[in-house]
């Protein structure tokens, strides 16, 4: 498969899932966390990662959440797909989060639903390669 074959995959799974990537990026804007507090966010991205088949750790400098895959090619380049979980302090934001003042008037829940989106692209386009099948027999 060439490069472009696989990039129009990767955008084409993405498109499939459109409906459910908006969606994520709401959720997270209707639950604006603080900085070191986003704990219903990074709770969210890692049941994500998790359902895509990626093993989440999450907790990493308090409230980061990290997942690793490996591509076919095996060890190689490597790349990071990073987002921001926090939301903003907007004193008057009519969105703001009555108890913190937090917003999402920064656009971070739109960068981590674009991040999951990613992820889920390269997951469903088959990028990463598939679990060798165990074998029926013993040791």
């Amino acid at each position: 498969m060439t490069r472009d074959e696989l990039k129009r995959q990767v955008f084409a799974a993405i498109d499939r899932r459109a409906e459910e990537i908006v969606g994520i990026g709401e959720r997270i804007r209707r639950q604006p966390e603080m900085g070191f507090k986003e704990a219903k966010t990074a709770g969210l991205v890692q049941e994500t990662l998790g359902r895509l088949g990626m093993a989440p750790r999450g907790g990493l400098a308090m409230t980061g959440v990290r997942a690793e895959m490996t591509g076919r090619g095996g060890d190689g380049p490597t790349f990071a797909l990073i987002g921001e979980l926090d939301g903003l302090r907007v004193t008057g934001h009519p969105e703001a989060d009555p108890a913190t003042g937090a917003a999402h008037a920064c656009g971070h829940n739109a960068q981590i639903a674009g991040m999951l989106g990613a992820a889920m692209g390269l997951v469903d386009a088959d990028v990463t390669p598939r679990p060798a099948p165990k074998s029926g027999g013993g040791k």
